[in-house]
């Protein structure tokens, strides 16, 4: 039996994604599939998708509320959508609110953390940058980053 919401999020981050690269000059949509790929039930699938929809996509409010989601699912969302002016302590805090977004967030940081993506950063001082900031939102979740990944993140 099919997902009503799971195929909503398709639809919606196909939408929210399109033309959009990430840092690295990659699509976009490469890095929600594989955080969706990476988190088990379908109300985290669904999230993973959708969880960047506001940062680096181009939907509107009224469209993504127009899709009609469960509150769990938008709250999750919102959980994981950084605000303007908002400390990355504060921002870890909304999201261990959530179950689901909190385990959309550690498959977030995993994928974030790749090496491959990493190498293809354009700067050793994004990358520097970028896993500080991965490092310090695992500790605040009360994960090592090194151990989350599997491996020594540099």
């Amino acid at each position: 039996m099919a997902n009503h919401d799971l195929e909503q999020a398709i639809r919606v981050a196909t939408r929210a994604y399109d033309g959009r690269v990430d840092r690295q000059g990659e699509p976009y949509v490469a890095h929600v599939i594989r955080v969706m790929l990476a988190v088990d039930t379908d109300d985290e699938r669904t999230v993973a998708l959708l969880h960047d929809v506001f940062e680096w996509g181009t939907i509107t409010l009224r469209e993504f509320a127009s899709a009609k989601f469960p509150k769990r699912i938008v709250d999750a969302v919102d959980a994981l959508t950084k605000r303007r002016g908002e400390s990355l302590a504060e921002y870890v805090e909304r999201v261990q609110a959530s179950r689901l977004a909190t385990t959309v967030k550690l498959a977030d940081l995993r994928d974030n953390a790749l090496e491959s993506r990493l190498d293809a950063l354009p700067s050793k001082a994004v990358r520097k940058r970028l896993v500080t900031m991965y490092r310090e939102t695992a500790e605040l979740m009360g994960v090592d980053l090194d151990e989350l990944c599997g491996r020594r993140v540099v």
